[in-house]
């Protein structure tokens, strides 16, 4: 089943590269010294099942057929995959052979190559089309469309739900009430201090590590604003005198904070009223201040709930996805309760991207490794045309070493499977077990061949990758 999949990844990258942009003509590739032309051909054989031997045979067979063709340079048989690749002279020899495959019986697809990036959705900016005060809009819209609460919703009365929903933005799916547990943190002061908050609700800083009355429970409100509600299950509130205490049993404007990033990667808190919470040297904790200088910066510490687990790796809270405010995430905290990677011991991943910067301190332990090729010695160990290829291979170049020049596909690779639990960048979903193989398609520009994806994804089925 799973090389089925694969298969079918190949093949929708071949359907969908006449669409693509044509590969340039100024590039080239060079493998055991001969250089291939920029001018190639994606062949997919009618009637092949992925991975059966007499397909295998029977793919060679039409490949060495398809070498003798004229202003052939290269076929190149893709045998777990019953496709092939061919580079071609020049492209009116490309346009012949497609012409001429396409009336053969026994060929389900041809297509010319395409040169394809990893960035053709995002905008000019690098930042995508669209800003977040219009995904916000959208947001506010797809809401005022939908009842308000889980009550309205027969799924999630069904499984016991209550309170808000939480609309997607593209306004198909709908996230109602989630059931994942609390989102905690503690918030530390400039001066290493933590607020506090005690039976009274009176607000004070106290010295680490943080207790439970230094954690909250924080809540995203329909206007963008941010509230926090206290172990003793009371709002923190700032009056306009600026006064602050935890001793409101409902979240209204005065119990609202419009959060403020910092540059220094701190947070800063607006109340209702437009002055910013701030805690003083040794003082009082009060919001009544115009300016956010240091007094009033503070670090939003994640905190792990019942039902779930956090890593103690630094960097997580960069990974907004894993554990993000409100319940935008992939629920990771409730899920590593559970599992974190341990039993997926044996599970390869393959990376299909710009490769692995396999020397990563957050990875190395995590690639991959070529049981048959000695690494170092110059030799293709196990004759799969690729020398030293020892965790994984670099496509756009057609050597061995997929090392990340662009860092794109190194980023994908720490977000799967960085070492979590160690104190060191961020966390992967899988904390171990889980490992990586580097297959590198696309060049430091973030762009590559719709072909050497699909020789990425022949490699990784022939080599035992579960996943890519």
């Amino acid at each position: 089943r799973i090389l089925l999949r694969l298969w079918m990844l190949a093949t929708m990258l071949a359907a969908i590269g006449a669409n693509g942009r044509p590969v340039p003509k100024a590039r080239s590739s060079i493998a055991g010294g001969q250089k291939h032309s920029n001018h190639r051909v994606i062949v997919r054989y009618a009637g092949a099942s992925a991975g059966q031997p007499t397909v295998r045979a029977d793919i060679q067979n039409r490949v060495e057929r398809l070498q003798a063709q004229p202003n052939v340079i290269r076929a190149q048989p893709l045998p777990q995959l019953g496709m092939a690749v061919v580079s071609l002279d020049s492209a009116d020899a490309g346009e012949q052979l497609v012409e001429t495959l396409q009336r053969d019986a026994s060929v389900e697809l041809a297509v010319p190559d395409t040169w394809v990036s990893a960035f053709d959705l995002l905008g000019s900016s690098g930042k995508g089309s669209s800003s977040t005060a219009e995904l916000h809009r959208a947001l506010q819209a797809v809401e005022q469309a939908l009842p308000a609460q889980c009550s309205a919703h027969p799924a999630c009365r069904m499984r016991g739900l209550v309170g808000d929903c939480c609309p997607t933005g593209d306004g198909m799916i709908l996230s109602c009430c989630s059931p994942h547990s609390l989102d905690l943190i503690s918030l530390q002061t400039h001066h290493g201090t933590y607020i506090s908050v005690g039976p009274g609700g009176f607000v004070s800083q106290v010295a680490g590590p943080p207790r439970d009355q230094e954690k909250f429970e924080i809540f995203m409100n329909r206007d963008g604003t941010f509230s926090f509600r206290s172990h003793f299950g009371k709002y923190l509130t700032a009056t306009e005198e600026g006064v602050v205490r935890a001793d409101s049993e409902q979240a209204q404007d005065w119990e609202k904070f419009r959060k403020l990033e910092n540059e220094d990667g701190t947070i800063s808190l607006e109340s209702f009223f437009g002055k910013y919470l701030a805690a003083e040297h040794g003082g009082p904790v009060l919001a009544n201040r115009v300016n956010a200088s240091l007094w009033e910066h503070f670090s939003m510490q994640q905190q792990a709930g019942p039902g779930q687990r956090l890593p103690d790796d630094p960097a997580l809270p960069k990974l907004w996805g894993m554990h993000g405010l409100g319940g935008f995430d992939i629920d990771a905290a409730e899920g590593w309760k559970v599992w974190t990677g341990e039993v997926g011991k044996g599970i390869t991943v393959a990376v299909i991207d710009t490769g692995i910067d396999y020397t990563h301190e957050d990875l190395s332990e995590q690639m991959w490794v070529n049981p048959l090729e000695i690494p170092g010695n110059g030799i293709d160990d196990d004759e799969n045309g690729y020398v030293d290829d020892i965790h994984g291979a670099d496509f756009a170049n057609d050597d061995g070493d997929p090392m990340d020049d662009q860092m794109h596909g190194t980023h994908c690779a720490g977000t799967i499977a960085g070492i979590g639990n160690n104190d060191i960048g961020v966390s992967g979903v899988a904390w171990r077990g889980v490992r990586l193989m580097a297959l590198k398609f696309l060049t430091a520009s973030g762009s590559g061949r719709t072909s050497d994806a699909i020789r990425a994804i022949d490699y990784a089925v022939a080599h035992g990758a579960k996943i890519a």
